[in-house]
């Protein structure tokens, strides 16, 4: 029996359940630590289905409550005004406790049993977001699953992942505002899992917002809008009941008119919150704070030893590459070379945080080949801002700081280049070495279309060649004559 196939089975002898307890929290618990690992081996169909059962074990939860996390943490007493507050404490004293020797015999008498039988205090084990933590992860990675094989969705639901993405940012904004997270007393560490995750789901809404055509006119001035209204769920949908806790106002409003940068700047704010958050290795063990409750004492949550699959290990350079990754994969697309620029170096300053990791020689080829990624990017962009000055005959462009700081992101993307290949031999395959000789070939030829000195740009020109074949020999042909007038002004205005 497969993981996907228990997960039906334990799934229909819930929905007979008339009732919803912290047993069943647990199970919860267990579910989705098993889809998320199911999810990690990219095995699709299994990792839909128990995605699926997580899905309508929440939605079950929403039928007893309101808000589930009652269910793990304990109600707050609120200190008020008492009636008894406006009797005079004398008075007050003599009520309830009698005579000073009455007094005395009843301290005599209960002050053992105080000494030997304290109330014990509240033990919080969940951080009071757990439950939509959970629920909003899960619907975050079904709308990855749907976006890879759109033929995964069920009959009557969307195939493409916007409506499931954005039911996550619903489900982590209710998240935020529950009651124990805006009273001000819990004194919660915050759920850094939960920030990475709405991060990582804005990017995805960012890509879908490069990726959208203009539906109107060429001519017209308005943007594509991201489909951000509700979609006609299906009766027996359990989105159909998510959807109906959303609040009637929420954030996702303002994302239909929203640039990918604007949408990106969101995201960054959810990363930053999460990166501080984030637990570093030196505290030993970490486990997800979905699971665990942090005290108000400290900046990051709790940890605790697993001692059941409810609880999955964590890798801190892996959290920040796929952040960084997934920033990087945006801003290559942008159109506008500032906000390309801008997410690149924002995407290299979390690549470069990795260095400080104790894990980091197997992430070493891939984060130094990555941030020569962020430098090419940012270089070109420069690049591009100068290219329509260079197209109208400005060469003096050439000269400029915009130039110089083109150039010297150029040198910086070449440097981690050329540090990658000498670590791919071992631990690369020929596509992965053949992808980083075509992006070293680029950075070069880039570079030598700005260099004003003959020698060094033929020397660049040579190295871009020998790196990337045909493609930049081909790439030479077409820019060759254009380049060489421009070089020739250039020197010449050298020389007066």
């Amino acid at each position: 029996m497969n993981d996907a196939t228990a997960a039906s089975i334990v799934q229909g002898a819930k929905l007979d359940k008339q009732t919803c307890d912290y047993a069943d929290w647990e199970d919860l618990k267990r579910l989705f630590a098993k889809a998320a690992e199911e999810y990690e081996r990219d095995d699709l169909s299994g990792a839909i289905s128990l995605l699926r059962a997580v899905i309508n074990e929440c939605v079950r939860f929403f039928k007893f409550y309101h808000d589930p996390s009652v269910l793990f943490t304990h109600p707050i007493k609120h200190s008020g005004s008492s009636p008894e507050s406006f009797t005079p404490p004398e008075e007050r004293l003599q009520r309830d406790w009698g005579s000073t020797e009455k007094r005395r015999r009843k301290s005599d008498s209960t002050s053992s049993s105080h000494r030997t039988k304290e109330e014990p205090s509240p033990s919080y084990t969940e951080l009071p977001t757990a439950f939509h933590a959970i629920l909003g992860i899960t619907l975050f990675l079904y709308g990855n699953l749907i976006a890879q094989e759109s033929s995964l969705a069920f009959q009557g639901e969307p195939d493409t992942p916007i409506a499931y993405w954005l039911c996550a940012l619903d489900v982590f904004e209710a998240a935020e505002n529950l009651p124990s997270r805006t009273n001000g007393s819990m004194g919660d560490a915050e759920d850094w899992r939960m920030a990475i995750v709405w991060g990582r789901t804005l990017v995805c809404l960012a890509d879908e917002k490069v990726n959208l055509k203009p539906q109107a006119a060429p001519s017209s001035p308005f943007a594509p809008r991201l489909p951000t209204e509700e979609p006609q769920w299906p009766t027996d949908s359990p989105f159909r009941v998510i959807a109906s806790r959303r609040p009637p106002v929420t954030r996702r409003m303002t994302l239909s008119s929203a640039t990918a940068n604007d949408i990106m700047v969101q995201a960054m704010d959810q990363f930053s919150r999460g990166i501080f958050h984030m637990p570093h290795p030196q505290q030993g063990h970490i486990v997800s704070s979905i699971f665990t409750r942090g005290s108000p004492s400290r900046v990051t949550p709790q940890t605790l030893i697993p001692s059941s699959p409810d609880s999955f290990a964590f890798s801190r350079p892996k959290e920040l590459y796929t952040i960084a990754s997934e920033v990087l994969g945006v801003a290559e697309r942008l159109e506008e070379p500032d906000e390309r620029r801008y997410w690149a170096s924002w995407a290299d300053s979390v690549f470069n945080q990795m260095k400080m990791e104790a894990d980091m020689d197997e992430w070493r080829a891939r984060v130094v080949t990555a941030r020569g990624r962020c430098w090419l990017i940012a270089g070109s962009a420069r690049v591009d801002e100068l290219e329509e000055a260079l197209e109208a005959g400005r060469t003096d462009v050439l000269l400029s700081k915009e130039a110089d700081e083109a150039r010297e992101g150029l040198r910086m993307a070449i440097t981690f280049f050329d540090r990658a290949k000498g670590s791919a031999s071992t631990s690369r395959n020929k596509r992965d070495l053949e992808d980083l000789q075509m992006l070293l070939a680029e950075a070069l030829l880039s570079l030598a279309n700005l260099t004003t000195d003959e020698n060094t740009r033929e020397e660049l020109y040579s190295r871009a060649q020998a790196e990337g074949g045909e493609s930049v020999v081909a790439a030479l042909r077409s820019d060759n004559a254009s380049t060489s007038s421009r070089q020739d002004d250039v020197e010449y205005m050298d020389e007066s």
